[in-house]
């Protein structure tokens, strides 16, 4: 560095050679008190006091010390009372005070260790993250420093090439001249020394001749100077001697000194010696007089000092027994207090246990409710989901139907119109796709009405099909495609047409270090994530709520400073900062500074205090914060975000420093503190981080739309408006579904998947009061050996710990999570997950990582950026390196130039000299050395640009390897730059660039190199002239091509002359002027006209395409009505079944005697082929009649004339067609004259901006315009081609080919009118010679002069854009047309192929039905020869019933034999795995057996279960379940989680699976129930006995006993028993009433024709079920009395009976049994809702925590709901859901239960149904209890068993 001459090295040098001087100073000061070490070193060392008490010098003081103690110790002898013990006391005060320093040294040092390791590890927390800060910091700073030193090195290199090479010239110029000086002084020298030279040897001379006066140097004589000079020199000393001599004396010398030294050191030897023999010898003279001291004194104790020792050691036994016992009381006192603290810590650990017990109650009661609210919703969605599903396949039947019914009538696939407005119409939901009901009146005319919009919908969709050529409309050629012209023109137009939508000011935040979000599900961490984020990086955190405190407070200042609301005051101009600060400034000082009103006023409020205004009313009002007031303060305080700085942290390790000042928001600098100034805060600015926010997809939307002015809904708006049939190009219309780049970094969703985590965490917080600290029960528990810690814990004290508020919360997360989702993953790399269900620490790591891949990612786009910075000045360098080097090149050049002309010049002139008469050889070497000096002069100008050129070109070369290494350093930085698509757009925009600097700066280099050639070849060529010594006349310096800007000119200027000629102008022509935009209302007007346009053409088709629709289902109507016209006439009644009966009457009427008879069995035989002829008669005569109506079918007129109205509806479409083409060249015309007219002078318009309109003709009406008349004509001169499928259009369809050649007439015409030369040329001609005429009269008069003529370039312009769109449109009519011809005639063709179809099928019909109706009277014939040739009777009914022979066995025409007796019925095997009576009696027993009490472990119930079904006990699909899934299934049947299964409901839940007719009672039969066990309980106790139990009649018996009655319809392979009840199909002859057959086996009879008394079934065949169900019952229910006889409690069994798949009907028909009541909304009173709740009595389930109710709570769950409903009308409540139809879940029809609640009603009950009980008593309904907040959480605590569960089915799941 001191080499390089770096400024300031070498102070730093001598500072620390100072500083190193010192220490080593302070070290021998310190260590060495001789000195010697400094003297030898060179250092002085000053004496001091300590040095000489080190060195035992001062020996005084030491003497003084002890006499002083020898003095103490004799006067406190001799006057102490005890001195003994007061010298004993001085002997052990130090070792006291020493255990007491050690003592408090352990202490203290336990501290420091404690505190030390604290502080280590804070320290080295802080320094780990000041170390990646500032090595982030440096890293930067280091980047910065380095590009700035390259940057410097390459300007500083640039000078210095720029410095040398001018050294080096000027160094050359001074080698040069010093040389010639030299060589002028040694020349001089030369001359001196020669003179001198003979001087000397003069005086020599004269020396050796003895002159006087003079010295005798010279020789003598006869000697030579050379002997003269050898005798000088040997009379001189030797050098040998002289350096011998001289060695010797330096060896003296060192000796000397050596010996000096060594005598110096052996003197201080000895002075050391002497000083420590003196002072050992005074040490040991003391010790001596201390010893003599001390045998004095010793010699002088008595018997007194004797005692005195004699006493001490009493006194220290003494003290020995104190200290054990104290040491034992201290052992004593520390194990109780161990036993206390023990105690202490048990009392916390039970403490803490319950209330984490306490909470996990409340979280799992919590988690049922949530549960519960979100099968709740399941449930709704699935009805929902079902509705439509059961829609959807109502239509899919229905189009099911209509195809097989097409097939069936024609035969024939479903054509694909037909298909396609099938499909439309179910896409739309169209109820006509089904059978419609019959209109009736008002109905009609709106089920009219809605047919033709049905027709209108259809014809809208077949739109699409008609414009693209898809469907039924396909073209062989392909599309026909749109007018891209009219699309430009149109999409322009509807551009300038619209309104631009207000764009809202940007923030100005992309220079923010991080901008980011937090999001996610509620309790996920979002708050400790945002903290941790703005803590590490020092981010402002933007909470919603407080934002919108703030605001509200502003609001409130201003409208207290100001008395007017800060929303009422008009928004003015925007504010500068300035103005805005001043603002916020007095708005904020306005509470202390009363006058300041006028001036907040005047200065208007804040945007925050506006907003604040916004959200206060709209609060006020009782609504939500807007979505535009609360994004619009978090951009803003995201814009404040730029100037805030974090707080400055006070560091706790300085001590008696006064805490900083916190920092000013808008200095961005710290503040200084009372002792000392801080430095400016360094991360002013770092960004923001938005805590829970945005919470919706609209907040999110309204926020990117603030953000980057994104607004998708406009863009959609655009697309949807664009134009059908001319749409504009792709690439007109926004992009929607393009990534989007957001205006923040990222947005961190944590996830939390598991609501019960979340509810957990929300609920498990507590708060210590006295530290303020927040812990979790169950995340985060207080330490347990902190005593008293969890007494005082409390309950947070937050609106998020409200359960009511947890669970909306939820809810809310739900409905809104997914929307939110899907648009951040609309963004690119927007949206980065975290798992919050994670620790804490993992999930701040994770956001950690997210937020450094960001910062990574903009330092690569920083980095990225410079490296395109260091591009471009790379460029800029070699650029201006090459501009020097082509500068190196003329110079060279024009060197080489000018010495060609002298060296000319030379030649010349010399030439002539040298040819004259009188030539001057003077003259000519003269002019020579003026020439060679010229030459010399260029040549070195022409040497001296050539290396320049070779600097300036290496100088380019270096630039452009710079770009290179650049252009590198930007693609190894875009990897990092990935992570943030900001970052990763500017890193790839900076690449770009630096790769287009790079090009740049390698071609300016690779021109400097060429100029460096060209200077070379120049500078050689001036060599070549230089060295020539003749020149022909013509020479000339041969040059390289020049690089210079004159190629780039011509390549621009080839370019530009391209462009030029691809727009159609020549390059020394000026460019046509181009026409200007539209104005926006012009530009409106023409969109509307087209609008207009589009619009009547599209209704138009869709008309036209309905109508189509409608006439071609009318035809199909038509044959449908034949086919079925004429199936009713071959499926007519005849008399064949009337002769028949006659004939089997006649047949059966003979004697059984009489049919051996020959005779008989001849006439029976004659009869029967009688029977058949007749029979056969008939047949032939029916197949004539059908032959005949077919023939009459076939003759019909029916096609023609519907083909004749086909036509006629194309014709209505060509009309259509027609008037699109007419509207659009209107169009286009108008277009071209709003576009086109400015640019002509006034006058000189040209004719085609004065076209006349374009009009369609009438074509519906058949009449041919006159001036279209020739042009159809195909004799008339002027008539129009036409195409070759128009004339066989005229065959078949005459209307349509007509309405076609008029079109293309029309359209042909009109192209040629628009030609440029199409007019009249006797019109043109006298246009021309007026317009001449005008032109002299106005010359001659001298007015004013002609205006210019227009622009033929804009004429042809014009003319070539009406041209273009007319041509285009003329094709497009005259494809459109074709394809309505081709589908006209395929539609003909369709009709004609249906109708012949439909004759054929009508004659197949005729002749199938002649061989059936043929074919059953040979059967009939066969069958009754049969039995006359048998003799026997025909016993069964024989019928002709269309085409068949009926044999019906169950009409027996003679009597049968008796039957054989039947065996003894057995029960059916149900199916599934549904249990019979068999099997829930084995289960019971075996549940008794096991538990008696009625409640057993769910574990001991699954394995039981299982058991039984490995034993066969339960049916056969219960096998294959296994313990957990068993297990699962039980868990159902326990709401309390208390591990406990109620079998006794278990099991009931199985019998009412196996038996549907129990769920399907209402609360009127129920409540009957209770009235028939009251009257067959004879002792009135509620109890009834085994015999009491078998009268009564249970609702199932007695419904089981009707004939027909619903049966339990069983699942199939599934097992689910939860299909309803369906009515078989039996035989409805008049043998016996109906019956259905059931799937186990049972038949039920029908309860129409069977009454309701009898028990019994009516048949002894049948399997008595609910007898056998009664026992099932009584094993269930009974219990032993008091007596020890078996008792039935029939209200508990009945209440078991309860379940229901609704559970709300459950609930009802539980308030009827308790109440018995037999209205649907009875009420019940406390005692009844507890019995409700403990069918059997709470006391069993108490200890199993089954009973969470007592009375008393069930009391004031009544009470409390009652109080809250008082306040409603008795018969409000009371006519909700009255009766058995407006029950909720009732499941039987209305009519039974009108029948069964007329059965069992009685007059008490029937007056107090919906009355509430007297004296005022509190009592509820079921809806009211459930539906209320107080009695919510009792019923889905404890009314769950009146659910139904399918046990079988969970165990599947």
């Amino acid at each position: 560095m001191l080499i390089r001459e770096e400024a300031g090295v070498a102070p730093r040098l001598l500072y620390s050679i100072k500083q190193n001087l010192g220490s080593i100073q302070k070290t021998l000061t310190k260590h060495m008190h001789t000195g010697n070490l400094g003297r030898t070193l060179g250092a002085s060392v000053s004496p001091s006091r300590g040095l000489l008490e080190a060195q035992k010098h001062n020996t005084s003081k030491e003497k003084f010390e002890s006499g002083t103690h020898r003095h103490f110790e004799d006067t406190l002898r001799s006057q102490a009372a005890n001195p003994n013990a007061i010298m004993e006391s001085m002997a052990l005060a130090k070792f006291t005070e020493e255990g007491i320093r050690q003592q408090r040294e352990a202490l203290a040092g336990l501290l420091r260790d404690r505190a030390q390791h604290t502080a280590q590890r804070d320290t080295f927390r802080a320094t780990q993250m000041d170390k990646l800060g500032s090595a982030r910091g440096d890293k930067s700073q280091r980047l910065e420093r380095d590009e700035a030193v390259h940057a410097a090195l390459l300007k500083r290199k640039e000078e210095m090439e720029r410095e040398e090479l001018r050294v080096e010239l000027a160094l050359s110029e001074k080698a040069r001249r010093r040389k010639l000086e030299e060589l002028h002084h040694a020349a001089l020298d030369v001359h001196g020394g020669i003179d001198a030279f003979e001087i000397n040897m003069k005086r020599l001379v004269r020396g050796e001749q003895g002159q006087e006066g003079e010295e005798v140097v010279a020789p003598p004589a006869g000697r030579t100077p050379l002997e003269h000079m050898e005798q000088l020199k040997s009379r001189a000393a030797a050098t040998a001697k002289l350096l011998e001599d001289t060695a010797a004396y330096m060896r003296g010398v060192k000796d000397a000194r050596a010996d000096e030294v060594a005598s110096k050191r052996e003197r201080e030897a000895r002075r050391r010696k002497m000083v420590v023999e003196q002072q050992a010898a005074a040490s040991s003279a003391e010790r001596k007089a201390q010893m003599e001291s001390l045998l004095t004194a010793l010699q002088r104790q008595s018997a007194e000092e004797q005692r005195l020792a004699a006493r001490l050691w009493q006194v220290s036994q003494e003290k020995e027994v104190m200290r054990e016992n104290r040491l034992l009381r201290e052992r004593q006192y520390a194990e109780r207090r161990e036993r206390d603290w023990e105690e202490t810590l048990r009392r916390e650990v039970e403490l803490h246990r319950s209330m984490r017990e306490t909470y996990e109650a409340e979280a799992a009661l919590e988690m049922e409710a949530w549960r519960a609210a979100q099968q709740a919703r399941a449930e709704a969605k699935a009805a929902k989901h079902a509705a439509f599903a059961r829609d959807v396949a109502y239509q899919l039947v229905s189009l099911a139907e209509r195809s097989a019914e097409y097939r069936s009538a024609t035969g024939n696939l479903v054509p694909r119109r037909e298909w396609r407005e099938w499909l439309t119409m179910f896409v739309a939901g169209d109820p006509q796709l089904g059978p419609p009901a019959p209109p009736v009146g008002v109905e009609a005319e709106a089920a009219a009405a809605e047919v033709r919009e049905a027709c209108l919908r259809v014809g809208r969709a077949l739109v699409d099909d008609y414009l693209a050529c898809a469907g039924d409309w396909v073209r062989t050629d392909g599309p026909i495609g749109h007018d891209e012209l009219l699309g430009q023109i149109v999409g322009e137009l509807a551009i300038l047409a619209r309104e631009p939508p207000p764009q809202p000011e940007l923030p100005a935040i992309e220079t923010l270090p991080l901008r980011l979000a937090v999001v996610g599900a509620p309790f996920a961490g979002k708050t400790c994530v945002a903290q941790e984020l703005s803590r590490r990086y020092k981010l402002r955190v933007l909470e919603p709520e407080a934002l919108v405190a703030e605001a509200m407070a502003a609001a409130q200042e201003y409208e207290a400073a100001t008395g007017v609301p800060a929303d009422q005051v008009p928004e003015s101009a925007p504010q500068a900062d300035g103005d805005a600060a001043a603002a916020a400034e007095l708005q904020a000082g306005s509470a202390s500074r009363p006058g300041t009103a006028s001036a907040a006023a005047a200065a208007g409020p804040s945007a925050k205090a506006r907003l604040g205004a916004q959200i206060a009313a709209a609060l006020k009002a009782g609504g939500d914060v807007p979505d535009e007031a609360l994004v619009g303060l978090v951009v803003l305080g995201m814009k404040e975000s730029k100037d805030w700085a974090p707080p400055v942290e006070v560091d706790p390790k300085a001590k008696g420093k006064a805490a900083p000042k916190p920092a000013a928001p808008a200095a961005g600098a710290g503040s200084k503190s009372a002792g000392a100034p801080a430095a400016p805060h360094p991360d002013t600015g770092r960004g923001f981080v938005v805590d829970g926010f945005p919470r919706t997809s609209a907040q999110a939307v309204l926020l990117e739309r603030m953000l980057t002015g994104l607004d998708l809904d406009s863009e959609q708006a655009l697309i949807d408006a664009a134009s059908v049939i001319a749409p504009p190009p792709t690439s007109a219309l926004p992009q929607v579904a393009r990534p989007l780049v957001s205006g923040l970094d990222a947005v961190v969703v944590c996830g939390l998947a598991d609501p019960e985590l979340a509810l957990k965490r929300a609920l498990g917080r507590r708060l210590d009061p006295q530290t303020g600290r927040v812990y979790h029960l169950e995340f985060d528990p207080p330490p347990s050996n902190d005593p008293g810690l969890s007494a005082r814990l409390q309950e947070v004290a937050d609106a998020s710990n409200d359960a009511q508020q947890i669970q909306h919360r939820l809810m809310s997360q739900a409905e809104l999570a997914g929307p939110l989702d899907d648009w951040l993953r609309r963004f690119s790399r927007l949206r980065r997950p975290v798992d919050g269900s994670g620790p804490l620490g993992e999930v701040l790591a994770s956001a950690g990582d997210i937020a450094e891949g960001l910062l990574r990612a903009k330092a690569a786009a920083a980095s990225c950026r410079s490296a395109a910075e260091a591009a471009h000045k790379a460029r800029a360098s070699a650029e201006q390196a090459h501009e020097f080097a082509e500068l190196a090149q003329a110079a060279a050049e024009s060197a080489a130039r000018e010495l060609l002309t002298a060296k000319k010049a030379e030649i010349q002139a010399a030439a002539l000299l040298a040819g004259g008469k009188n030539p001057d050889p003077a003259a000519t070497e003269v002019l020579k050395a003026q020439a060679a000096a010229k030459c010399a002069e260029q040549l070195k100008v022409a040497r001296g640009a050539v290396a320049d050129a070779n600097g300036h070109a290496e100088r380019a070369a270096n630039s452009a390897a710079a770009a290179a290494e650049a252009v590198d350093r930007a693609h190894k930085s875009l990897g990092d730059a990935e992570i943030s698509a900001h970052a990763e757009t500017e890193a790839a925009a900076a690449a770009t660039e630096a790769e287009k600097a790079a090009r740049g700066a390698q071609e300016a280099a690779s021109k400097a190199l060429a100029a460096k050639e060209a200077a070379a070849l120049a500078a050689s060529e001036a060599e070549r002239f230089a060295a020539a010594s003749d020149l022909p006349a013509d020479a000339t310096v041969n040059f390289a091509p020049k690089p210079d800007a004159h190629a780039d000119a011509h390549a621009v200027s080839v370019s530009g002359e391209a462009a030029a000629a691809g727009d159609g102008t020549a390059s020394g022509e000026a460019a046509a002027p181009a026409p200007e935009p539209l104005a926006r209302e012009l530009a409106a007007s023409l969109h509307e006209e087209w609008k207009t346009l589009e619009t009547g053409y599209l209704e138009g088709l869709a008309l036209s395409f309905a109508s189509l629709a409608e006439q071609h289902t009318e035809a199909q109507r038509h044959f449908a009505g034949l086919r079925g016209r004429f199936t009713d006439l071959l499926q007519r009644p005849d008399e064949k079944p009337a002769l028949v009966a006659k004939f089997l009457t006649a047949f059966n009427a003979v004697e059984a005697d009489l049919r051996g008879n020959k005779e008989a069995r001849g006439e029976l035989l004659l009869r029967a082929e009688e029977l058949r002829d007749a029979l056969w008669a008939m047949c032939d005569k029916k197949m004539e009649e059908a032959e005949a109506q077919r023939a009459a079918v076939a003759s019909d007129t029916f096609v023609p004339d519907h083909c004749a109205t086909l036509a006629q509806q194309f014709v209505a479409l060509a009309q259509v067609e027609g008037d699109r083409f007419a509207a659009a060249l209107n169009f286009l015309r108008s277009h071209a004259h709003s576009k086109w007219l400015p640019l002509f002078p006034p006058g000189r318009e040209p004719p085609s901006l004065a076209l006349p309109d374009v009009a369609a003709p009438d074509l519906l009406s058949g009449a041919v315009p006159p001036e279209l008349k020739d042009k159809i004509d195909p004799k008339a001169k002027t008539s129009v081609p036409m195409p070759s499928w128009v004339a066989s259009l005229d065959q078949r369809a005459a209307p349509l080919a007509l309405a076609t050649k008029l079109l293309l007439a029309l359209a042909k015409t009109t192209a040629a009118s628009w030609e440029p030369g199409s007019e009249d040329p006797k019109k043109a001609k006298k246009d021309a010679a007026a317009k001449a005429a005008a032109g002299a009269k106005g010359k001659g008069k001298g007015g004013e002069e002609e205006a210019p003529e227009a622009d033929p370039r804009v004429v042809e312009g014009l003319n070539g854009e009406l041209l273009d769109g007319c041509g285009r449109e003329l094709a497009i009519l005259e494809a459109r047309l074709q394809l309505l011809a081709e589908r006209c005639l395929g539609q003909m063709d369709e009709m004609a192929a249906l109708a012949s179809g439909t004759v054929g099928r009508l004659g197949e019909w005729v002749r199938e039905r002649y061989r059936s109706e043929c074919a059953a009277v040979a059967a009939l014939d066969k069958v009754c020869k049969a039995a006359a040739a048998a003799g026997q009777p025909l016993p069964y009914d024989l019928r002709l019933q269309d085409e068949f022979l009926l044999l019906d066995e169950g009409s027996l025409l003679v009597e049968e034999d008796p039957a054989l007796p039947r065996p003894h019925p057995r029960e059916g095997a149900p199916p599934g795995g549904l249990l019979s009576t068999k099997q829930l009696g084995a289960l019971t027993a075996a549940f008794l057996s096991a538990a008696p009490s009625g409640y057993m472990r769910l574990q001991e119930a699954a394995d039981m279960l299982c058991r039984l079904a490995a034993e066969g006990a339960l049916p056969e699909p219960w096998r294959g379940a296994s313990v957990a899934s068993m297990l699962g299934a039980l868990r159902l049947y326990d709401p309390l989680h208390s591990t406990y299964l109620d079998w006794r409901e278990f099991v009931a839940h199985l019998v009412v699976a196996s038996f549907p007719l129990i769920a399907r009672a209402d609360c009127a039969e129920m409540a009957d129930q209770i009235d028939i066990c009251a009257e067959v309980d004879k002792d009135h106790d509620g109890l009834l006995s085994q015999e009491e139990w078998s009268t009564a009649e249970l609702w199932f018996q007695y419904r089981a006993a009707q004939p027909g009655a619903p049966q339990a319809e069983v699942p199939e392979a599934s097992g689910e028993a939860e299909a309803e009840a369906g009515v078989g199909s039996g035989s409805e002859s008049d043998a016996g009433p109906r019956s259905t057959q059931r799937a186990d086996g049972e038949k039920w009879p029908d309860p129409d024709t069977v009454s309701r008394a009898g028990t019994p079934p009516p048949d002894d065949e049948q399997y008595d079920s609910p007898a056998a169900l009664k026992q099932v019952l009584w094993a269930l229910f009974s219990a032993p009395a008091a007596d020890g006889t078996p008792r039935l409690d029939y209200r508990a069994c009945l209440l078991y009976m309860c379940a229901d798949r609704d559970a709300f009907a459950g609930i009802k028909k539980a308030f009827s049994v308790a109440t018995a009541n037999i209205s649907n909304n009875a009420r019940a009173n406390a005692d009844q809702v507890f019995r409700i709740a403990y069918p059997l009595g709470a006391e069993p389930g108490q200890e199993l925590h089954r009973s969470p109710f007592s009375k008393e709570d069930v009391a004031s769950v009544i009470k409390a709901v009652w109080e809250s409903r008082a306040a409603q009308p008795a018969a409000g409540a009371g006519a909700v859901g009255t009766g058995p139809a407006g029950a909720r879940g009732a499941t039987p029809p209305q009519a039974a239960a009108a029948t069964a609640g007329a059965r069992g009603a009685s007059a008490k009950n029937a007056a107090g149904a919906a009355a509430p009980p007297a004296s005022g008593e509190a009592s509820v309904t079921a809806e009211q209890l459930m539906y209320s907040a107080g009695g919510e959480r009792f019923v889905k605590r404890m009314l769950e068993r009146y659910a139904w569960k399918d046990a079988f089915v969970a165990t599947r799941l």
